[in-house]
């Protein structure tokens, strides 16, 4: 039996597999034939970013000279090995041992202090050692080869070698005058500085500097004074170190002499070291106990031949337990003070004495602060006889706290030790100390003074190699900063302290023209004339305004005119009268005659009217008759001592203190505007040699008028047209009197309620009226008050018919007026009103008397004392004016300006004119920016300079390094760059 199998679908199924098998391999194809441009991609992605971090590892400073120094270690290391020496004692016999021994410790020598030759280094006063020490035999002079390596140089054929030291020669040379030239450099950039940063440069302007540390007692100061050769720095046991010392070491090969300066004291050529250590001293001392540290620093300069160029800071000893004097932040404040200067590019001199475990030192502890890897730091080991041999060496050679730069071991003091077995002791310099005890004779050991200079010198040198070009930016961008201010600020506005004095006095001298030509004679002749009408304002106060009187005398003024007109006009109108009552009469007794035929007389109808002029004409006569001679003599009396007052006071002074003062105001006012509110000193100057030509002429002044004036003491000739004025300008200060009792009035009734003030004015009236003080009664009724309030029975305990009853009696009585009311000031101030409203009604009476045809003749004086007196005040004012004008006025205006450059101007100095414009702010900060851009300028172009001669010192080294290889190839410098 056959099954049927359907072929269709199982065809589709097979085709399908195989379709599927075909795309998979394609994929695997495709996939296998794009891992290799993967792998290739990956590759170079990786390349690339390696060579980037290998540049930006290159370009970060300190690379190159690291991979040197690392290579140099490794090159020493195989040189020092066992099989290489092995190897070098057979090929080399025992002299050329000896002798290359020799010119070891000979390279060691150096710079006096470190290992030396039999001949030179041991014996102080032999050729190598040069000039002769000053304070012992542990201070030695640098010699010629100061500069050269640690170790010395394989041997060359003499005439390679003689050109390779010329070479080398001029090398170190130029890396001398580079120090040299940057440290005068980094002395403009200290001016440069900020004031805000306490007298030290920002990190951006600070080229690097030698940073001494370490504990108190460590020998800090004893390695300073055996690197300069002198004793210089204070010792004590109270912490003398005090405030940082920026030591600046000058070398001076042309000098034979040694000096030291202080540019902040202005202490020049020191000679005497024992001076600057007494002056050191005191500046340190100048810090009280209370603070123990300051911040401020104290900058001190060395110029002598047997000193390399460095620039070193001595600070404060670290301590580590405070004394009950001191306060308790000083072991802060001194770190805080060490860390502000250990900040890069500055090296680290960290100073340990051999007596003490590395591991307690405090100033490996602060320079692994801010040197962690230890790249900018000297260890420096100090009382290196205090310790064994071994142990000394193993502390210089030791990697348990490593620093790139090494320790270099150190004897500043004269080693005492014993000869033999026997107690004799002897005396040893510190290259003789170092030449006796073979184990610091091994390779890799650095020790002695020399060895020490020449590394400060050498890592100074580089690391201010190193940051020339960060400082060529540096400056180039703080001046275009200060150039871009200049601009902004003062608009390229070029200004000097001399300029800046020269405009100010120009300024002080326009002004003080101007007001010369405003207060000439006229205007002298207005103060004066003003100033004596007031003086008469103050007498008819005093004489005729305050007299009572002065009611009668103005009314007779003013009612004289009246009453003469007032009976021509009734004699006049009774004559009329009289005719007419005749002519009536006659009339009228002619018609009654001729009705009765006879004459009747009867008595006329205007008798009573006849009577009433009558009695009026004898009122009037009698008003008129009320003035008498007794009141001409009386008046005449009182114009005679107002004028007397007036020209017997003193005219002469008062008038002549009255200009001196008005020249003093206007004198004051001209310095007390710009620019001289800046200017205290200059003003006070001024006002002093101003007063000084006013007080020499006041004297002569003052009886120069006197005299002038002394005739109107005894007459006043007036004339018709002066009388006239006088009258006018008389009235003109009445009114203007009136006008001030006005406002015066005006014044206190706006300060009161009117109702209470028309109360208290009534009030005041009554209480005067019956003699009684209104304040005194006030104030009495209070009194009582009080007592009352305290003692209610007193006034029933009071014995009858006492001698106060009636003046009680009196108060109770006022006191029903209703005293208790008002207040003491409201009463004053009734008072004022009352007192005011008088003086207005005299002055109104005087301005009518001024005004009436009595008044126009100077006859009549004694009724108008206000004309009279404005008369003689204008009399001398007039001849006042004349010697004051010329006596005092013009000689002030001649010798004022001469003064003022006789004092201000003339004989100056440079430093007082630069305090002179540094007063004013804004001048200040323009010169401080001109000062600083000009600096930078000088900066700038000394680093140009530098920069070039960098460039053509490393072409001509790159030239000798091409032709020595092509040359002698043989003898190459295994160690290139070091």
């Amino acid at each position: 039996m056959r099954y049927y199998v359907p072929g269709g679908p199982l065809r589709k199924l097979a085709g399908g597999k195989v379709l599927m098998t075909m795309l998979g391999s394609v994929f695997h194809i495709l996939r296998a034939s794009l891992r290799l441009p993967v792998m290739i991609l990956t590759s170079a992605i990786a390349s690339l970013a390696y060579i980037e971090y290998k540049l930006s590892q290159m370009s970060a400073p300190g690379w190159v000279t690291g991979n040197l120094e690392k290579m140099r270690g490794w090159l020493e290391g195989i040189r020092d090995s066992d099989w290489l020496r092995s190897t070098s004692s057979d090929t080399s016999s025992d002299g050329k041992e000896n002798e290359h021994m020799d010119i070891i410790q000979g390279s060691r020598g150096g710079w006096g202090g470190g290992m030396g030759s039999p001949d030179s280094g041991s014996d102080p006063q032999s050729d190598g050692g040069g000039i002769p020490p000053p304070k012992g035999d542990y201070y030695t002079s640098p010699d010629s080869g100061s500069l050269d390596d640690d170790y010395a140089e394989p041997q060359r054929p003499v005439s390679s070698a003689s050109s390779a030291n010329r070479e080398s020669s001029s090398d170190d040379n130029a890396l001398m005058e580079l120090t040299k030239k940057l440290l005068e450099i980094q002395s403009i950039l200290k001016t440069v500085s900020d004031d805000g940063d306490g007298g030290r440069s920002s990190n951006a302007l600070q080229l690097p500097s030698i940073v001494v540390i370490g504990s108190q007692s460590s020998g800090k100061s004893s390695v300073l004074e055996a690197i300069v050769g002198q004793e210089f720095l204070p010792k004590g046991t109270n912490m003398v170190t005090r405030r940082p010392v920026e030591l600046t070491l000058i070398n001076t090969p042309d000098a034979a002499e040694e000096y030291g300066e202080f540019p902040q004291l202005g202490l020049d050529r020191i000679r005497d070291f024992s001076r600057i250590q007494r002056t050191l001293y005191d500046l340190n001392m100048s810090v009280p106990e209370t603070e123990c540290v300051s911040d401020k620093p104290i900058e001190l300069r060395i110029y002598s031949p047997h000193v390399p160029d460095l620039r070193l800071v001595d600070l404060p000893g670290y301590i580590q337990v405070v004394n009950r004097k001191q306060p308790p932040v000083l072991k802060q404040k001194i770190r805080d003070l060490c860390e502000t200067y250990l900040k890069q590019p500055n090296i680290i001199l960290a100073v340990c004495a051999a007596d003490v475990d590395l591991a307690n030192s405090e100033a490996l502890r602060a320079s692994r602060r801010n040197d962690p890897l230890g790249m900018r730091t000297i260890g420096v080991i100090t009382k290196v006889d205090t310790a064994e041999p071994d142990a000394a060496v193993h502390m210089l050679t030791q990697n348990d706290y490593p620093l790139h730069l090494g320790y270099i071991g150190v004897v500043c003091k004269p080693v005492r030790e014993k000869a033999g077995i026997t107690s004799h002791e002897v005396v040893l310099s510190e290259a003789q100390y170092f030449k006796k005890h073979a184990e610091f004779q091994q390779a890799g050991v650095q020790i002695g003074v020399g060895t020490l200079r020449r590394k400060l010198v050498r890592v100074l040198e580089e690391s201010m190699r190193q940051s020339l070009s960060t400082l060529v930016d540096a400056v180039r961008s703080e001046l275009e900063e200060t150039r871009y201010q200049i601009k902004v600020q003062y608009n390229d506005e070029r200004v000097s302290p001399e300029s800046y004095m020269a405009e100010s006095l120009d300024v002080l001298k326009q002004r003080f023209k101007a007001f010369q030509q405003q207060f000439g004679k006229p205007q002298l002749r207005a103060e004066v004339q003003r100033w004596l009408e007031s003086q008469v304002m103050n007498v008819c106060a005093e004489l005729y305004w305050s007299d009572p009187a002065v009611r009668g005398l103005s009314t007779h003024v003013t009612r004289s005119r009246a009453a003469g007109w007032w009976a021509d006009v009734s004699s006049r109108i009774s004559q009329a009268a009289s005719a007419t009552a005749s002519v009536m009469n006659e009339l009228l007794a002619a018609n009654t005659a001729k009705e009765q035929k006879g004459p009747r007389l009867s008595k006329p109808a205007d008798a009573g009217k006849d009577a009433a002029s009558e009695q009026g004409r004898s009122k009037n006569g009698s008003a008129a008759s009320e003035w008498s001679e007794s009141d001409d003599v009386y008046w005449g009396h009182q114009l005679d001592r107002a004028s007397a007052l007036l020209t017997k006071s003193g005219v002469g002074r008062w008038t002549t203190q009255m200009v001196v003062d008005l020249l003093m105001e206007n004198v004051v006012s001209m310095v007390d505007a710009e620019p001289f509110v800046h200017h205290p000193e200059t003003r006070t100057a001024v006002l002093n040699f101003s007063h000084a030509i006013l007080r020499n002429k006041y004297h002569s002044t003052v009886d120069q008028v006197e005299n002038t004036i002394k005739p109107f003491k005894y007459e006043v000739e007036i004339e018709p047209h002066e009388w006239n004025k006088a009258r006018k300008r008389s009235a003109t200060l009445i009114d203007n009197e009136i006008r001030l009792c006005r406002q015066a009035l005006l014044k206190i009734r706006s300060s009161t309620p009117k109702r209470q003030l028309q109360h208290a004015v009534q009030f005041v009236k009554s209480t005067e009226k019956r003699g009684l003080d209104p304040l005194s009664v006030q104030a009495e009724i209070t009194r009582r008050h009080a007592e009352q309030s305290t003692e209610p029975d007193s006034a029933a305990a009071e014995p009858e018919g006492s001698a106060a009853a009636p003046s009680e009696a009196a108060h109770s009585d006022v006191d029903e007026l209703g005293y208790a009311q008002y207040s003491p000031r409201l009463l004053r101030q009734a008072q004022q009103v009352l007192m005011v409203q008088d003086r207005l009604a005299i002055l109104h009476l005087r301005r009518k008397a001024l005004a009436s045809s009595t008044c126009a003749s100077p006859d009549n004086k004694r009724f108008c004392p206000e004309t009279f007196l404005d008369v003689v005040a204008e009399k001398l004012a007039y001849n006042a004016v004349l010697f004051i004008n010329y006596e005092l006025l013009q000689d002030f205006f001649f010798q004022f300006p001469r003064e003022l450059d006789s004092n201000l101007y003339y004989g100056k100095t440079l430093q007082q004119t630069r305090e002179f414009a540094s007063q004013n702010p804004h001048i200040g900060q323009q010169l401080k920016l001109l000062e600083r851009r000009q600096r930078l300028e000088v900066v700038m172009g000394r680093l140009n300079d530098l920069v070039r001669q960098q460039a053509a010192t490393e072409h001509r080294g790159r030239g000798r390094g091409r032709r020595s290889s092509s040359s002698s190839p043989s003898h190459r410098n295994p160690f290139p760059g070091l």
